[in-house]
């Protein structure tokens, strides 16, 4: 199953009050982190939007965390205007259309367990599924609340490729019909984090990114 990352890094992080894509994160660059994981998983290609700070930040993009392994960046001109532009510039610079897109945003820390858990999901539900049939969006799921990241079945890229900050973006290709929505159990609370403030940053500083692991 071809699949591809798109990882979101152009905000500019006005209300933690310092560039997100460098917090440490367990003693690395949180940018580093969520790549060092997209490379750990079975994900077979990762494509970074950055914005204001894309010279500096291009050779931590470049860097292999795995043998062979290549993360891409993109610059989203328009970054100011909402993590919309940075899903469409993303997506459009892709050459052909994935089986599977997983969308992370940098500042949602990500495991690989998990990533390759949303991938067998979606790889098992898509072999039983018609072509644009079945459950084609799936979802972690922590204690009955949705998490991060999604993976989409790559059918829907055209539908995503529209995604508007108006229409909350990525928030109604998932509401518009749940019953193609597929919900993976986790074990973790780390699927909820979202770290917008300094105090989000100083509340989850000690979880454990080993943690998180399949409800079986």
């Amino acid at each position: 199953m071809k699949s591809v990352a798109l990882l979101l890094a152009a905000g500019d992080s006005e209300r933690m009050g310092a560039p997100k894509v460098l917090l440490d994160w367990h003693g690395q660059p949180l940018l580093a982190h969520q790549l060092h994981q997209i490379q750990k998983s079975s994900l077979g290609e990762c494509v970074v939007v950055l914005g204001r700070d894309f010279e500096a930040l291009e050779p931590l993009v470049r860097r292999p965390f795995r043998p062979g392994w290549k993360s891409r960046p993109v610059r989203n001109p328009r970054y100011r205007e909402g993590k919309s532009t940075s899903i469409r510039v993303g997506l459009a610079s892709l050459l052909a259309r994935p089986d599977a897109i997983l969308i992370a945003s940098v500042d949602q820390p990500l495991d690989h367990r998990l990533i390759d858990a949303l991938l067998l999901a979606g790889k098992e539900e898509w072999a039983a599924a018609a072509e644009a049939g079945g459950r084609t969006i799936v979802l972690p799921v922590f204690e009955g609340r949705r998490g991060h990241p999604p993976l989409f079945r790559g059918t829907l890229l055209p539908e995503l490729l529209g995604v508007q900050e108006e229409t909350l973006g990525l928030r109604t290709i998932v509401r518009r019909l749940p019953e193609r929505v597929l919900e993976i159990p986790w074990d973790s609370p780390q699927i909820l984090i979202n770290l917008n403030t300094p105090l989000d940053l100083a509340r989850t500083a000690g979880s454990d990114p080993a943690r998180p692991h399949p409800r079986v």
